[in-house]
């Protein structure tokens, strides 16, 4: 009679507890219940990527991978100088030239530079690069390197002075000195202008 008693309490248990389970083992989910949550991994949101790291100069602000390795050499350099040493230098990288703050910009007929190199003759290059190797000889040591600046240089566009001559009158170079060199400076420019074909040719602004 005990033994009998005992096997109805058991099954009476081993019922009670499977009888709370409201759906079998590795049974769908009821679709009344709505969406499963998701992982918290999934919700995690992405991690922010670095910006690029900004330039600014005299105003105008530029990407660093939107400048040329020589402007941020110069731009090294420029930093290391004095605040009226800074204050004297007339040169302004191209990158950093700003439409409409002082500098006019004539184009043209198709939107492009001015071609001031294609505007003289071998001769007329010729003639304007011995000018300025003879104006670096001396107190420079001399040149190590010059080239012709770009159509497009901001130079060209300087009122009151470049801006006051027209292709064909005017041509700048940019040159490194031996006593630039040996300093660690960046190359300077030289502008050679004359008013018309009839005139010599002269120096008319140097500097960086």
């Amino acid at each position: 009679m005990y033994q009998k008693s005992l096997w109805i309490t058991l099954a009476a248990g081993m019922l009670l507890v499977f009888g709370c389970s409201t759906s079998p083992a590795g049974a769908l989910p009821d679709a009344d219940a709505g969406p499963m949550p998701l992982p918290s991994t999934a919700l995690a949101e992405p991690l922010p990527s670095e910006e690029e790291e900004t330039i600014e100069f005299y105003g105008v602000s530029k990407k660093k991978s939107q400048l040329s390795e020589e402007t941020l050499k110069w731009l090294d350099w420029y930093y290391t100088l004095a605040e009226d040493e800074r204050e004297a230098l007339s040169f302004i990288p191209s990158e950093f030239f700003a439409y409409g703050s002082g500098y006019t910009m004539e184009t043209g007929p198709h939107g492009d530079s001015p071609a001031y190199a294609d505007s003289l003759t071998e001769q007329e290059l010729a003639a304007t690069e011995e000018l300025a190797r003879y104006y670096f000889t001396n107190g420079f040591g001399g040149v190590e390197e010059i080239q012709l600046a770009s159509d497009s240089f901001s130079l060209y566009q300087n009122l009151g002075i470049e801006a006051e001559y027209a292709p064909g009158n005017i041509i700048i170079y940019m040159v490194l000195t031996k006593k630039d060199k040996d300093a660690g400076n960046p190359m300077r420019s030289i502008s050679i202008a004359r008013k018309s074909k009839s005139d010599s040719w002269k120096v008319i602004n140097s500097g960086y």
